[in-house]
């Protein structure tokens, strides 16, 4: 799934952000039970997520630090 987003970061900068996300279902029947649209719900927790990651982070952090950012998303993803 890929989506845009204008974020603004801990310096006051607004930053468009492309970010792709690869995502797997491992239980289908909780999925549909459970969510009514899940990628429409994986991508909007994704999106939040990146804001509330990158907003912590200056541009210049960002810019060095994507590997981080990364890691930090797959483990509060």
């Amino acid at each position: 799934m890929i989506f845009d987003s204008k974020i603004l970061t801990k310096d006051s900068v607004t930053v468009s952000v492309d970010a792709v996300i690869y995502y797997k279902v491992f239980d289908a029947m909780i999925s549909v039970a459970n969510v009514e649209n899940a990628h429409h719900s994986t991508r909007l927790l994704a999106q939040t997520t990146l804001r509330n990651v990158l907003g912590t982070k200056r541009l210049s952090e960002i810019l060095s630090e994507r590997d981080v950012i990364s890691s930090s998303m797959q483990v509060k993803l």
